[in-house]
């Protein structure tokens, strides 16, 4: 039988063997999950939240209106002089609860496949992104307009500075506007099936600079967005499971073809029920220099069935051989 794709397994399937031996498949997501020190520094972070906002809603019930203190934490306050230390932890407080309810929206959005599936799921994780970014550039101005730094000035500075970088750093620019094009254009997703330098994968992420994509084995390539030169989306496609099967030279071909002719292929399509159409005999494909008489079959399939579609066909035709004495190799 042809060796190709001998050692090939469709994420999707091997994922089913582990549920079928009892055992739990850990995906990525899962990996991801926070650990019990990560749920309480939240839980933590949440409760200093809500004794900070508790505070500056009624804490003029129990405090001095005009307090400094009062003053101090309200952020949006224009105190000539704040206290600098609760003013910046005020500031911290505001810009992290904020971000993370936006970025909790976000996520919920992700979730939703009729979204995905209208602006794509590296829309999504990419305003995320954008979120945190922004968030973390807004701390870091506030702090240090708090501490008395003219942030004018500094913009000023940084954009003579991101000038010069920009000038300096033409490939990193490349590869964020290569990114913006492929999310702009939805060439493809997260979660679709690719090809990309002959590596077949699943899309995990598509970053702002670079691709990550993910095999069947669980090896992880990462391609900068501007090297992306020739990428085939197999998503939403039909592919073609194609067996070739080596007959004996002493064997007939009309022979063998009279036994497929009889062959009841339609129940193997009842049996694997993701084959779309066929399977099919689709003739004689080659003889070799040892006589061998290669004759092909092809059964039409979604992409991430291809591997299992491919295998379990050269299990039936084996068997339905073997039943018919017909050698084989």
């Amino acid at each position: 039988m042809s060796v190709e794709g001998v050692n090939q397994i469709d994420k999707s399937e091997l994922e089913k063997l582990i549920q079928t031996k009892g055992f739990s498949s850990v995906s990525k997501k899962e990996k991801e999950k926070p650990t019990a020190g990560g749920i309480m520094f939240r839980s933590v972070l949440a409760a200093i939240a809500a004794v900070y906002f508790a505070l500056l809603f009624f804490g003029k019930y129990f405090l001095p209106e005009g307090g400094e203190f009062l003053l101090s934490m309200n952020v949006f306050s224009d105190a000539e002089n704040p206290n600098r230390l609760i003013r910046i932890i005020s500031i911290v407080i505001v810009t992290l609860t904020v971000s993370t309810i936006l970025c909790a929206i976000i996520s919920m959005l992700a979730k939703s496949k009729t979204l995905t599936k209208r602006t794509g799921v590296a829309f999504i994780e990419l305003l995320g992104s954008v979120v945190k970014f922004v968030a973390a550039l807004v701390l870091v101005f506030l702090i240090l307009r708090t501490l008395g730094v003219d942030t004018t000035e500094l913009l000023a500075g940084l954009g003579i500075l991101s000038l010069i970088l920009g000038l300096s750093v033409t490939s990193l620019i490349e590869d964020i506007v290569a990114g913006a094009f492929i999310i702009a254009e939805r060439l493809f997703d997260v979660g679709d099936i690719v090809v990309a330098d002959g590596f077949r994968g699943t899309i995990l992420s598509i970053g702002v600079r670079s691709t990550q994509i993910e095999d069947q084995g669980g090896d992880v390539k990462i391609i900068r967005n501007s090297s992306i030169r020739s990428l085939v989306n197999m998503t939403n496609r039909s592919s073609y499971a194609i067996c070739s099967i080596p007959i004996s030279k002493s064997e007939s071909l009309h022979r063998v073809e009279e036994v497929i002719k009889n062959a009841n292929m339609e129940s193997w399509k009842e049996r694997y029920p993701e084959i779309d159409q066929g399977p099919f005999y689709i003739g004689l494909s080659s003889i070799d220099g040892w006589g061998l008489q290669w004759i092909a079959f092809v059964a039409i399939c979604q992409e991430n069935n291809k591997y299992y579609i491919q295998r379990n066909l050269n299990r039936e035709l084996k068997l339905l051989f073997e039943d018919n004495e017909i050698k084989v190799g």
